[in-house]
């Protein structure tokens, strides 16, 4: 039974204990006034993450906590797919557990929901590193309501980069459910945490109500040491954020621009070719309606430049 006015949060984890009652507390502390339900999904290898949800007492006489052990989790994407079978409210979320929100996040993002009769709701994020140094407003975009062209050209380098952070979007319950379920069916990219969260966020300016940006940073976004965002290739990440848009184009009625067209296909053009070199990228590879083509300048250029920011940090390294 879905209870009116509720949010479910479902923060999935793994060995991080000492993170996760961060995330928990900031649900604790939301000003929203309705039923706030929290799932915390757990595969870690031992019981200290269980310990420490069994000893923590919500103030918040609204907030329901729920934990799950996860014992069968073979990928990361596992946790996350266990914690959507428990989502029963009006409005849902995930909440990485090395991240944490506001305490105005629901109320203010929901309020959104409602006054602009959208699917989802995305803020800006604040950044934050392991000195607790962060970077305000880490995103440069105007608020609003999406229009396809703008995703498009966001992924496709042609308009400003938008969030993709699972903990800033927040989204009705159904189209919740469905984003998520259709993600799966990039699973090479899934399964690994790539791009699910860009799918379901932007999906429903594509196959819903839309999609509300707000410039306004209302969570906080960890780039620990141990997050994935700086232990993976990028490119990997950004083939399948481009796979998304690829979906969205081939299955909704927008009809894209010559220039869209043209980098698409060299994108792809570029992907085909590193498939080559290196196996991990030719399962990013998918049937679409797109042709690749290959410009060897352009990606000798693009190495030459990836080389020479590599060796002006060298010799004058970021504090």
């Amino acid at each position: 039974m879905k209870l009116k006015n509720s949010v479910s949060i479902v923060i999935p984890t793994l060995n991080r204990p000492e993170k996760i009652i961060k995330a928990i507390s900031s649900v604790d502390n939301q000003t929203f006034d309705g039923v706030i339900n929290c799932i915390i999904v757990d595969s870690s290898e031992n019981d200290l993450t269980k310990k420490v949800i069994e000893n923590y007492i919500p103030k918040n006489k609204n907030v329901n906590l729920k934990y799950l052990k996860n014992k069968n989790s073979i990928e990361p994407i596992d946790n996350w797919i266990l914690g959507v079978k428990y989502v029963h409210s009006t409005f849902s979320k995930f909440l990485c557990d090395d991240d944490w929100l506001s305490e105005d996040y629901l109320e203010k993002s929901i309020d959104n929901l409602n006054k602009h009769k959208v699917d989802c709701v995305v803020t800006n994020i604040n950044l934050v590193n392991e000195k607790n140094d962060f970077i305000e407003n880490y995103y440069k975009f105007s608020k609003g309501i999406a229009s396809k062209n703008r995703i498009v050209n966001s992924i496709l380098g042609l308009d400003t980069i938008l969030p993709v952070s699972p903990t800033a979007n927040i989204m009705r319950t159904e189209i919740f459910i469905k984003s998520f379920n259709d993600s799966l069916i990039q699973i090479e990219c899934t399964k690994k945490l790539f791009g699910f969260d860009f799918y379901m966020s932007y999906y429903p300016v594509f196959h819903g109500n839309g999609t509300f940006l707000d410039n306004e940073s209302l969570v906080y976004s960890l780039a620990g040491l141990d997050s994935m965002t700086l232990n993976v290739k990028k490119a990997k990440i950004y083939y399948c954020f481009l796979n998304s848009i690829i979906k969205f184009i081939d299955n909704s009625k927008y009809e894209i621009t010559e220039i869209q067209t043209k980098t698409i296909n060299e994108k792809l053009g570029s992907l085909k070719l590193k498939s080559i070199l290196n196996r991990e990228y030719k399962a990013l590879i998918y049937n679409n309606n797109f042709q690749p083509k290959i410009k060897l300048f352009n990606i000798l250029k693009g190495q030459i430049k990836k080389f020479y920011i590599k060796i002006i940090y060298r010799i004058n390294p970021i504090t």
